[in-house]
């Protein structure tokens, strides 16, 4: 900052490279980093004001030794000379830039006790990143978490440690998210007019003690922070190679102070807008087994029938270990992704001592993708000419009378997360400063209950059905697996035959979770001297609701199964080729990658599939060839509703009271400067998790597809479980300044970690979706939590950690 025309002001009392420096700066004073700084700053205030900039050069000198030494040129002033000097000391003249941000953040990781990166804002409204996952793998020891079939960041990875076992807060509060984990998903934090992103990478009792990875902090800029008037705009476009289209993108944020500062509004608002296209090759399932010696290459038993039994001859008993490819498949899809953030954000002043804080942050984001490609289902007792490498890999198998699935699906997800909260800041004595937070959170996964997921399965398979295999050629970093001796009964030529392609199965989901979050902190801190104290206490109240509605449940997923009359069934009835837009070649589909897939992929939608399938009637007013009847008895009217899966029900209520206390103390040792920080914090949780169970009656092959499980359930049940626990979670931070660019820090920590919300449910359940082979159940424990001491020491940007682990 400038004050006067006379020096370019720094930091008052710098010290850098062990000498120490006035409030003046000149280029010849300094070396490195400050030198540029400095030299910089004074190219841009001669752009500026050269007249001043002049004056400044001719006025003030600083000899070798950091003293200041008048010029002869100040000596020989004229009256208008020193009439521009003071005119000139009256104003205050501001350098700004992205080298003053580094700075901050240099700063902040120098003077925290623990460990702590931070990225900021050099700027109201001028973050680096337009994503906060983004700006957050710049850190050293973090690394992005990608999902979603155009691997958008959506979460980070801290140390190793997945997103749900960090902890993230807004403004220093948790915000609710409706995915189910305790990681917020970053694609929904607007990050365009974000001012600090800080990563506690040590416990800092005082914010949170409930990560193992990490603590993240996102700030978001206020009013006051940067008062007067303030407007900031974004504006840009991109367009990927597949897509072809080109997306806008944009932002806007004013803000503002009145009544002398003491009063301020700041509103921003955030479009952004990704589209998508996207190929994928995938495997989905690898689990592992035992095969029998008779489905390995090269046997020559006359008959195979795998079994358990120990009294079957040696060469059908399962006795040998490997894992088998349970779905391959390719497909690609288009994504378009419109996401709108919002914040307003209003201060008051009203005496030096007080500032209240009142916000709210809105996002709305709405997914929509439409895919297509195959899937080839596998059974690891139909395996044959099985080769495995030494780790039990399947390298090479075929398996007669495969089905061919040609697939296809649109999904429709819209995710809303809105917070509001009141800070209140009072300065109570010249050492006691005091601070209340309260907010309440709340994200929405489809509150308009949609279907979300529709989802077509055509193909054939059976009577026409290939003996089709997968084989690995190489290193998957370079070769995908290929498909081999596909195509109706092998012949390649017929892969995409539309002529013997037959209905099968038809999937609706419609999930919808709540998640609602209240909470509430009260902090005192004592200062004199060196030494602050800090005390207080939070409460979280967190209820995460989760429902799931699909076809499964009711059994309607199987109402046309069977593939067809050309697959040689009597279930699934054969699909018009007006039905299917073309197709899509796979040359070169996966760049890059050698390996082998079939040539083309069927372009079709799944909405007009089941179109088509409702417009055949209702098969209880009149038979319809091809229709299941088994499947559904009368229920099932032609049209493809789904029914509450009384499995998926989670009813989650968490509440968390905690205390804390910190002491932090700086003094020298030896003439080095120490931070000693030591603090304790109490988590006590009480938890009452609730579900619905069931049990299995009775689980059948579909009449039509003997692939398929028709699974029939008694009666449902509603269950309870409550249970509470408390930790006392200590926390010790030293750092000694060896040399001012040499430190030593020692940390030790105790650091709990929860499980995920959607895994809190008490009860086991069968889902109502099975195949052959692939036989699940899900549930949760709503007893556990872990407890981690850790151990941390660090040399300049390294550091080694001790996580020995404890349920």
């Amino acid at each position: 900052m400038i004050r006067r025309a006379t020096g370019l002001y720094l930091k008052e009392g710098y010290r850098h490279e062990g000498h120490y420096y006035t409030d003046k700066c000149v280029g010849d004073a300094l070396d490195g980093q400050i030198g540029a700084f400095c030299a910089s700053s004074l190219v841009a205030l001669t752009l500026t004001l050269p007249g001043l900039a002049t004056s400044a050069n001719a006025q003030t000198a600083v000899d070798p030794a950091g003293r200041d030494a008048p010029a002869s040129a100040a000596q020989n002033e004229t009256p208008d000379a020193q009439s521009t000097v003071t005119q000139a000391e009256q104003d205050e003249i501001v350098v700004t830039g992205i080298r003053g941000s580094l700075q901050r953040n240099l700063d902040a990781k120098r003077e925290a006790s623990g460990v702590v990166d931070v990225i900021s804002s050099e700027d109201i409204g001028k973050f680096p990143d337009s994503n906060v996952a983004a700006s957050l793998q710049r850190l050293p020891g973090v690394s992005i978490q990608r999902d979603g079939v155009r691997g958008e960041a959506n979460g980070v990875t801290i140390r190793g440690f997945g997103g749900d076992f960090n902890e993230t807060l807004v403004d220093g509060r948790r915000l609710a998210t409706a995915t189910g984990g305790r990681s917020i998903d970053f694609s929904t934090v607007g990050s365009d007019f974000i001012g600090a992103l800080t990563v506690y990478k040590t416990p800092d009792v005082t914010v949170a003690a409930n990560s193992i990875g990490a603590t993240i902090d996102i700030a978001y800029p206020k009013p006051l922070d940067h008062p007067g008037f303030r407007l900031a705009a974004s504006a840009s476009g991109s367009i990927q190679n597949y897509s072809k289209r080109i997306v806008p993108s944009g932002g806007l944020l004013i803000s503002d102070s009145f009544a002398d500062d003491s009063f301020g509004i700041l509103a921003s608002v955030i479009y952004t807008r990704h589209d998508t296209r996207t190929n994928n090759v995938f495997v989905h399932g690898f689990p592992g087994g035992r095969y029998a010696p008779c489905q390995l290459a090269g046997s020559t038993a006359a008959t195979c029938n795998p079994t358990s039994d120990t009294t079957a001859p040696a060469s059908q008993q399962q006795t040998i270990v490997g894992f088998f490819e349970q779905q391959y498949g390719a497909q690609q899809s288009y994504t378009k992704d419109e996401r709108i953030d919002g914040r307003i954000a209003v201060q008051w002043q009203p005496s030096d001592g007080l500032l209240l804080t009142v916000d709210n942050n809105y996002s709305d984001q709405r997914i929509n993708t439409d895919t297509f490609g195959f899937g080839i289902w596998f059974n690891q007792g139909s395996l044959r000419n099985v080769k495995l490498d030494d780790n039990g890999v399947p390298l090479d198998f075929t398996q007669a009378g495969s089905q061919t699935d040609f697939t296809a699906g649109t999904d429709s997800n819209w995710r809303r997360t809105n917070q509001t909260g009141l800070n209140v800041k009072w300065d109570a004595t010249q050492n006691l400063e005091i601070e209340a937070d309260g907010s309440l959170s709340r994200s929405w996964l489809n509150p308009d209950g949609r279907v979300n997921g529709k989802g077509a399965d055509v193909g054939y398979g059976f009577g026409i059905g290939p003996a089709l295999g997968i084989a690995i050629t190489g290193d998957s970093d370079e070769v995908i697996p290929s498909l081999h001796s596909y195509g109706v009964s092998g012949n390649p030529n017929r892969w995409a035959d539309m002529s013997a392609i037959g209905s099968h199965v038809t999937v609706n989901i419609a999930n919808k979770n709540t998640d609602t979050i209240k909470q509430g902190r009260l902090r005192a801190k004592w200062t004199q001297d060196d030494l602050t104290l800090s005390i207080g206490g939070s409460y979280v109240d967190d209820t995460f609701k989760f429902r799931s509605a699909n076809t499964f449940a009711n059994n309607f997923w199987q109402a046309y199964s069977g593939y067809g009359p050309a697959s040689g069934t009597t279930g699934g009835v054969a699909i018009p080729t007006t039905l299917y837009k073309g197709t899509v070649s796979t040359d070169g589909f996966i760049p890059g990658f050698g390996g082998t897939l079939p040539p083309t992929l069927i372009n079709f939608s799944a909405v007009a599939y089941q179109d088509f399938l409702t417009g055949l009637g209702n098969p209880q007013a009149t038979t319809i060839p091809g229709y299941n009847y088994g499947c559904c008895g009368t229920a099932f009217t032609g049209t493809f509703d789904v029914a509450n899966d009384v499995g998926s029900y989670r009813n989650i209520n968490e509440k968390t009271w905690s205390l804390f206390l910190s002491a932090k103390y700086k003094t020298e040792i030896a003439g080095m400067p120490f931070h000693f920080n030591a603090g304790v914090r109490q988590e006590s949780t009480k938890l009452a998790s609730t579900g619905v169970g069931r049990l299995p009656t009775s689980i059948t092959p579909s009449t039509t597809d003997p692939t398929l499980l028709t699974v029939n359930f008694g009666p449902s049940q509603e269950v309870t479980t409550r249970n509470s626990y408390s930790y006392l979670l200590p926390a010790v931070d030293m750092k000694l300044e060896l040399t001012p660019k040499l430190v030593l820090r020692f940390d030790a920590s105790r650091t709990l970690t929860r499980p995920t919300l959607n895994l809190l449910t008490p009860v086991l359940n069968i889902g109502s979706g099975q195949r052959v082979g692939a036989l699940t159940a899900d549930g949760g424990n709503p007893c556990c939590s872990l407890i981690l001491p850790t151990i941390s020491m660090s040399r300049r940007n390294g550091i080694i950690s001790a996580i020995p682990m404890r349920r």
